[in-house]
């Protein structure tokens, strides 16, 4: 007998449940298919599955009493690529509407970032794995939010260890519920002829009623053969949550983590995700143990508060094995040290929790922050104001931890002092490095570390290399070492930049590097254990800022507003630095031509004792420099012997030696028919 779908009849709920079963769990795909045949659907309840196999491809299948029925052969699809998801949840919520909906993503599963060891759904014909970070569930689910205009009123996963907030995180905006279980679960996976003879027995159960349920029959079903948390989320407080959980971060972020907040994370219950003996070394925990460790140890109204907002978001949560006993229903990634943090923080960057403050918390905590902030990739300067004045702007620089700006001001040229494309070793000295020709960036050759035990190899220059002003140093790294252990450093004077782990291919370092004349110096350092691939550097430039300088240190804001520069040309260019020292790129140059003359400024200004005033006037004059009071009283005259450098020094005096008073003066640059007028104020 073949069911078609039935339009017109006012069904209360529809389960469409998505088996990816083209891996080695298709046997079991099977087995639950039978589980659903003993139930079936009905008036009441439609139960519709897509179901793929290795060889055999995807057939659309409506679930009946001892059988299923066929209503499409897909033939082979990746059921891992998130448009074929929307595409069965798109067409069965049109063929087999309902008053609700309970969506079941069948799969292997373990979290919310796509490598080996981590992601949800495994296709074998493509190769693919659903991603959660790389927001492939997020896509799904919001395209068909877009199209229905309606949320999910059930969503599950019958998977491993998806129920973390940062899974949850991803479906606040188009599901009502979220069913999953917290830890490891049996291979058996769902109890389907429970849960759906559950359902069809009362159809008008709702969804919070429903979750609730199922919760209870699983792990009643795995009670005495496998430890289990299987829980139920409200993922409308998911947002409250966040709040909460912001506001605890930003008030711990004040101070220093302790000894005490270490002990917490210790004793703080985990989950595993390769065996069922949990561990303090295992990366994610139970967020709701946290919130009372955290409670116990601070007892503020932050804690407070999460600890509630907490509880507000479990529906159910049940557990059985002694192994889980303080489990309460959501997982949060916390990995114990900061070497694991770092290895996944980049992917982490790509999930919508990630917008909450938990990262910069992790960063907080582990207190070892050496991750460069992301490098200014634009500086824009306004139009020129009549005082010569305009604001530079710049992107902020993304870091974990805090972050300060330095502005860096160029008025003279740039002149090359080095520059070596590393094909050969001619301006160098090598110890232990070798000149390599598989691996330049550009050219035929670069330089190789080497990549054994025990190194200390270097490289450097045979000359010393002046810089009379600030310089840049301009370099190609390509490196995969052992993280935090092997090191790669580059020296020149006091300054030293280090590297380490893996650069994911070539990389352009361009630092700030302080005036003297010093010898540029490489080394490469590996201890007696994991050896990687080594380091590899290409195309060395060094440039002299022919009177370059900061302007600003220590900025917090993305913009400086500079004012009262004299005539010329200027270049600028931006770098950020966060608390632990970590600088990211010098950005680009943005150049600037200031084409009227200045008005004449103090430094400081307001003054109190003595400042210097900035002249701006042609090169060619000799001009006077005259000080007069508001009511245009003569304080005093200055000829153009004492300037120097464009700028004199005034006391603060009068022509007669005797202090002037605190308010504005007029300060007069006057040769021949040029002039400028300026004013300056003391404060005394």
């Amino acid at each position: 007998m073949f069911i078609f779908p039935i339009f017109l009849l006012a069904r209360e709920w529809t389960a469409l449940v998505y088996m990816a079963a083209d891996n080695d769990l298709a046997a079991w795909a099977d087995s639950d298919l039978v589980e659903m045949e003993v139930v079936g659907s009905n008036d009441e309840v439609a139960i519709v599955v897509q179901l793929d196999k290795p060889y055999i491809g995807a057939r659309r299948l409506l679930v009946g009493a001892g059988t299923s029925y066929e209503l499409q052969n897909l033939g082979i699809i990746d059921m891992c690529d998130w448009h074929t998801l929307l595409d069965f949840l798109g067409w069965g919520i049109d063929n087999y509407p309902a008053e609700k909906y309970f969506v079941i993503l069948w799969d292997h599963g373990s979290g919310w970032t796509l490598i080996a060891r981590c992601s949800f759904g495994s296709d074998w014909s493509s190769g693919n794995e659903l991603g959660i970070f790389n927001g492939d569930l997020r896509k799904a689910m919001s395209s068909l939010y877009d199209y229905t205009q309606e949320k999910i009123d059930l969503f599950a996963f019958d998977a491993c260890l998806m129920q973390q907030v940062e899974v949850a995180f991803e479906l606040k905006d188009y599901a009502k519920i979220l069913l999953a279980a917290q830890t490891l679960c049996p291979i058996q996976g769902f109890c389907y002829d429970k849960i759906f003879e559950h359902l069809i027995d009362d159809p008008e159960r709702n969804e919070k009623e429903m979750a609730k349920a199922a919760v209870s029959l699983l792990v009643e079903t795995y009670t005495n053969i496998q430890p289990v948390v299987y829980s139920a989320l409200k993922l409308t407080e998911m947002d409250n949550l966040k709040s909460k959980i912001d506001q605890l971060a930003n008030t711990m972020m004040q101070g220093l983590p302790n000894s005490s907040l270490v002990a917490v994370r210790e004793n703080v219950q985990t989950i595993p995700i390769r065996n069922q003996t949990p561990g303090p070394d295992d990366e994610f925990i139970d967020m709701g143990d946290l919130a009372q460790g955290l409670d116990s140890l601070l007892g503020n109204a932050e804690t407070s508060e999460l600890v509630q907002a907490y509880d507000q978001t479990i529906l159910e949560s049940q557990f059985w094995g002694d192994d889980y006993s303080l489990a309460t229903g959501l997982t949060i990634w916390f990995p114990r040290e900061y070497r694991l943090f770092k290895q996944l923080i980049d992917e982490y960057a790509g999930l919508d929790w990630a917008q909450s403050r938990w990262r910069q918390f992790l960063n907080w905590f582990y207190n070892l922050d050496d991750i460069r902030p992301k490098s200014i990739s634009w500086l824009t300067a306004s139009s020129i104001g009549k005082n010569n004045d305009f604001r530079l702007t710049w992107n902020a620089g993304f870091d974990l931890a805090p972050v300060t700006y330095k502005v860096l001001e160029m008025t003279g040229s740039t002149v090359s002092v080095f520059n070596d494309l590393c094909e050969d070793s001619s301006q160098w000295n090598f110890q232990g490095f070798t000149i390599d020709s598989t691996n330049a960036y550009s050219g035929s050759a670069c330089f190789f570390s080497d990549n054994v035990s025990n190194l200390q190899n270097s490289i450097e220059t045979k000359e010393q290399i002046f810089l009379s002003d600030p310089g840049i140093l301009d370099i190609y790294l390509y490196y995969n070492t052992e993280d935090m252990t092997d090191s790669l450093i580059i020296e020149f004077g006091t300054f030293r930049d280090i590297h380490y782990g893996w650069s994911n291919g070539w990389q352009r370092r361009r630092v700030v590097l302080p005036p003297g004349n010093d010898r540029l110096m490489i080394s490469y350092y590996t201890n007696s254990s994991i050896n990687r691939g080594g380091c590899y550097i290409d195309n060395i430039e060094i440039k002299d800022l022919i009177n370059g300088q900061y302007i600003r240190e220590y900025l917090s804001d993305t913009s400086l507003y500079v004012f009262g520069k004299i005539r010329g040309d200027y270049g600028f260019a931006v770098l950020a630095e966060d608390k632990y020292g970590n600088t990211s790129n010098l950005s680009d140059f943005t150049d600037v031509l200031i084409e009227r003359y200045a008005a004449p400024f103090s430094i400081p200004s307001p003054f109190q004792t003595g400042c210097d005033i900035v002249l701006d006037y042609p090169d060619s004059l000799q001009p006077t420099v005259r000080i007069f009071s508001l009511s245009g009283r003569a304080i005093k005259t200055f000829p153009h012997e004492s300037i120097e450098h464009k700028q004199i020094h005034w006391d603060g005096k009068d022509g007669q030696n005797r202090d002037i008073g605190s308010g504005l003066y007029f300060v007069l640059v006057k040769a021949g028919s040029f002039k400028m007028l300026g004013k300056i104020a003391r404060q005394r």
